[in-house]
């Protein structure tokens, strides 16, 4: 088992095998942490020159060992590599490599480092670009997390925040900045499809209305936070928020929505799109609220992408409304914020 830890380099001797792409970054990674660096190749990459190394011969870099923190292995010959480590091993002196399974005993990572904050993120190898995409995605969610923080009055909330979507997170940040937003409500599923055509609608909104937009799953096993959780994070941002709710009639989740939202004095507007305007004269209209008996001619009437609707109903037409244009469209026209 490995443990990370937080090494500081300051004066320490570095000795890297190899001038080559991965010696290059070796090199600059570890002088940037103020090491001093021993290198020994045959040839060298231009950008060498500009780098305060020490350039010695193999047998050099060999009793150099002696005096080291940490030995790179970065050659494109892997039994070079592995002399080198096992040289390294023998003095106690901790070993890296450029390629696997070498008897190498340590590892670097990739890290960003942020006042008080270091993120280091190793994929062991498996996937090496994917280090820098998941360094950004949380640098900019720990940005987003450290704005809404400072906004709350209550910090009991931060865990329930840090548990949210992306999409939660980067509408509760805009909050802090515009104070007023549009949450729309509906049903919801486990969709990929279902979560871009809803983002699609979400997307539209904001760019009429010009308020921070973001959706809700109502159904538990959808959501990342319940619409009483979520009004209580509001408030405490002191945000005025104007809820839009997306379902077919006055059910259950309507009568949630309507006794949660007057408890905080939210506002709130239902728009109803009839499913029977996406059926045609000879056609029978299915639908998870309503379901009838399956025909040859049944169309099967969700608000979003369902595979559990198109499973129970294979040999039905299926409509998702909101990936109808026109139905976002009118959407969009009917909303009316109340802040």
């Amino acid at each position: 088992m490995r443990i990370c830890i937080d090494v500081e380099w300051k004066d320490h001797v570095v000795c890297i095998l190899g001038g080559g792409k991965v010696a290059l970054r070796k090199a600059s990674q570890f002088l940037k942490a103020d090491a001093h660096i021993y290198i020994s190749s045959l040839e060298y990459l231009d950008e060498f020159e500009k780098l305060p190394v020490m350039k010695c011969s193999y047998p050099q870099l060999v009793k150099t060992l002696d005096q080291c923190t940490l030995a790179i292995a970065a050659t494109d010959d892997p039994r070079m590599n592995q002399q080198f480590i096992q040289e390294a091993k023998k003095r106690g002196v901790l070993a890296m490599s450029a390629q696997k399974d070498l008897e190498q005993d340590c590892f670097s990572m990739m890290e960003s480092r942020n006042g008080d904050l270091v993120l280091a993120c190793h994929t062991n190898g498996a996937y090496p670009i994917a280090n820098k995409a998941i360094l950004k995605d949380w640098q900019d969610r720990l940005q987003d997390l450290r704005v809404i923080r400072d906004h709350l009055q209550d910090h009991r909330y931060c865990e329930t925040i840090l548990n949210l979507d992306p999409e939660h997170i980067s509408f509760l940040r805009s909050l802090c900045e515009k104070s007023k937003g549009i949450v729309v409500l509906v049903h919801g599923n486990h969709s990929q499809k279902a979560k871009i055509q809803i983002k699609n609608l979400c997307q539209r909104i904001q760019e009429e209305h010009q308020y921070p937009t973001t959706f809700l799953f109502m159904a538990p096993q959808y959501r990342d936070i319940s619409i009483e959780n979520f009004c209580q994070i509001l408030k405490e941002l002191k945000s005025k928020v104007h809820f839009v709710d997306l379902f077919w009639g006055q059910g259950r989740y309507m009568h949630q929505i309507q006794d949660v939202l007057e408890i905080y004095h939210f506002m709130h507007q239902w728009i109803r799109i009839d499913a029977a305007e996406f059926v045609g004269s000879n056609e029978t209209l299915i639908q998870h609220t309503l379901p009838n008996s399956r025909s040859d001619s049944s169309v099967v009437v969700s608000m979003l992408d369902s595979p559990f609707l198109k499973k129970q109903y294979p040999n039905s037409r299926f409509v998702a409304c909101l990936e109808q244009k026109e139905v976002i469209e009118r959407i969009v026209h009917e909303i009316h914020p109340t802040f």
